[in-house]
C-alpha cells in the first residue's frame, strides 16, 4: 500500500507549538508540483470525512487540533491499515497517502482540524467513493 507515516519534532514554548508541516526537501522530485493546501474541520466527535480515494492525487495530512482515527485501504490489493493522529502527541505525525489508497477520518474529540497538502489541484472527477467507516 502506498502510504508513509513520518514523525518529527514540535518546537514548544509557553506560547504554544511551532510545527514545520512540510518542506520541499520532504518531497520527491516528482511530487514538487504545488497543488493546494486546505483545512478539513470536524464539528463534533464521531464525524467522518473522506471515505474515498483518488486515482491521481497524492496527499499529505496532519492533525492541527484534536484527535482522529484514520482508516486506509489499498483499492487494488485490499491491504488495510488503521492509525490515530493526535495533535497532543509529543512528536508530530504526517501521513502521506498515494493514489488508489482509500482513506477515511473520524473525529475522536469534540472538535478536530486536519491540514492537507496535495500535489495537484483537487477535482471532483478524481474522487471515488469507498466506504471505510460508518
Amino acid at each position: 500500500m502506498d502510504y508513509k507515516i513520518e514523525t518529527f519534532d514540535k518546537f514548544s514554548d509557553p506560547r504554544g507549538d511551532l510545527i514545520v508541516f512540510l518542506r520541499a526537501s520532504n518531497l520527491d522530485k516528482k511530487y514538487k508540483n504545488f497543488g493546494q493546501i486546505y483545512f478539513v474541520t470536524f464539528k463534533k466527535k464521531g464525524v467522518i470525512r473522506a471515505n474515498h480515494y483518488h486515482k491521481r492525487i497524492r496527499e499529505w495530512f496532519g492533525v492541527v487540533h484534536g484527535k482522529v482515527s484514520v482508516s486506509l485501504q489499498d483499492v487494488s490489493t485490499g491491504e488495510k491499515k488503521r492509525l490515530v493522529l493526535d495533535s497532543k502527541s509529543d512528536r508530530y505525525i504526517r501521513l502521506e497517502i498515494g493514489p488508489n489508497v482509500a482513506h477515511a477520518f473520524k473525529s475522536l474529540t469534540a472538535t478536530s482540524s486536519v491540514v492537507n497538502y496535495t500535489d495537484q489541484m483537487w477535482s471532483q472527477d478524481d474522487v471515488f467513493p469507498f466506504e471505510l467507516m460508518k
